[in-house]
């Protein structure tokens, strides 16, 4: 097997990723809340990989090797990431590269 990304890595390729494909998938409103809002309550975390992830790629997800990041707005009161805009399950392994995106829905 070989060696996995790093987590930070993950993180920042679901960013990346995020970015690339956020004005195709949110809604208009959406994507100005969170550009306006980014600087000062946006992030990207990793969260432990959650088990819905099969029924939405159609394969058992390997924790190991998947990883699971969100990316949204944090409550300021809270520190808590609660307005999620996307979660993103990556693929550790440089030589099976997979990302899958759960969009926010309304």
């Amino acid at each position: 097997m070989p060696e996995l990304i790093s987590y930070d890595d993950a993180i920042e390729t679901a960013y990346d990723i995020f970015l690339e494909m956020a004005a195709d998938n949110l809604e208009a409103a959406d994507v100005i809340i969170f550009v306006a809002q980014f600087d000062d309550k946006g992030a990207a975390e990793l969260v432990e990989t959650s088990d819905d992830w099969a029924q939405h790629v159609g394969f058992d997800v390997d924790k190991n090797i998947y990883a699971e990041i969100r990316v949204g707005l944090v409550n300021e009161d809270s520190d808590v990431l609660d307005d999620v805009f996307a979660r993103l399950l990556i693929s550790r392994d440089p030589d099976n590269k997979f990302c899958h995106v759960l969009w926010k829905r309304d």
